[in-house]
């Protein structure tokens, strides 16, 4: 088996096991799933190639979501970290345009001395506009909305709460 094979692997490993994360099933269900696919493409890519192996799976999601019965007390760490990490992405997009657009306004204002200001939907953001003879210079500091924009939709979307009504139902049992 060479390198390109091994990737191929991986890499249906890896898709099988985010969605199977997606679904639900608890983190030693997973790993045995894993290695049961692993060992299952190992097996067909000797007979068959690791292309034609991995093209015979189907689609990962689906056997993720018929593999087993996914845990409604699991909290979604995967998802909450993915969904965390998107909104995370845009909100510093709509800040950096939003820096940008002040950054217009500034040089359209032609300044002969450094301009410093805020963003009023970005509190804790500080933008400094200096002009030179050779150009000009931003400083962006950007604030603490678009963490705990990030941070909040983690928290919803991973459930983490899960964890202690799945604890406080054992301890009651």
């Amino acid at each position: 088996m060479n390198v390109l094979d091994r990737a191929r692997i991986v890499g249906a490993t890896l898709s099988y096991d985010l969605w199977l994360d997606f679904a639900g099933v608890p983190g030693r269900r997973r790993r045995d799933l894993r290695r049961e696919l692993r060992a299952n493409l190992g097996d067909a890519t000797a007979l068959v190639g690791s292309r034609n192996a991995v093209r015979g799976l189907g689609g990962t999601r689906a056997m993720a979501a018929s593999a087993s019965v996914p845990d409604p007390t699991r909290p979604h760490w995967t998802v909450g970290f993915t969904v965390g990490m998107s909104l995370l992405g845009l909100s510093l997009l709509a800040e950096l345009l939003a820096a940008l657009s002040w950054l217009d306004g500034a040089m359209a204002a032609t300044p002969d001395s450094p301009v410093t200001g805020s963003m009023t939907f970005f509190p804790g953001s500080s933008l400094t506009y200096s002009p030179s003879a050779s150009g000009f210079s931003l400083s962006i500091n950007f604030g603490w909305v678009c963490l705990a924009v990030g941070f909040i939709a983690f928290v919803l979307a991973a459930r983490p709460w899960r964890l202690f009504a799945h604890r406080a139902v054992s301890l009651s049992q």
